[in-house]
């Protein structure tokens, strides 16, 4: 099957729960989370850079997934929290795992 998406996602640990939820709700069947620590030097929430723990929340979905979990992402949590996300193009087996 062919569409199928990584969804990569680093978040601070307080909000990560939530965030898995809204990928969730927005039709992801199954995710990864691990802690971790990042440091990035741009604006975040209106802080100038981010130093610390976060987790990587990872899951593969199709493009309607993405669309709907990236906007939920923009909204909600872009402008309050340190959260990057990035989408890469994913060969799996067994695709038929991942549609929903």
């Amino acid at each position: 099957m062919e569409g199928l998406k990584l969804l990569t996602i680093l978040t601070e640990p307080e909000i990560s729960d939530r965030v898995a939820a809204d990928l969730r709700a927005a039709g992801a069947r199954g995710l990864a989370m691990t802690e971790g620590r990042a440091e990035w030097q741009r604006a975040i929430a209106s802080r100038e850079t981010f130093d610390g723990p976060v987790v990587r929340i990872e899951t593969v979905v199709g493009a309607e997934v993405i669309d709907r979990a990236m906007r939920l992402l923009a909204e909600k949590w872009f402008p309050h929290y340190a959260v990057l996300a990035w989408v890469t193009d994913a060969e799996v087996l067994r695709p038929d795992r991942y549609r929903g």
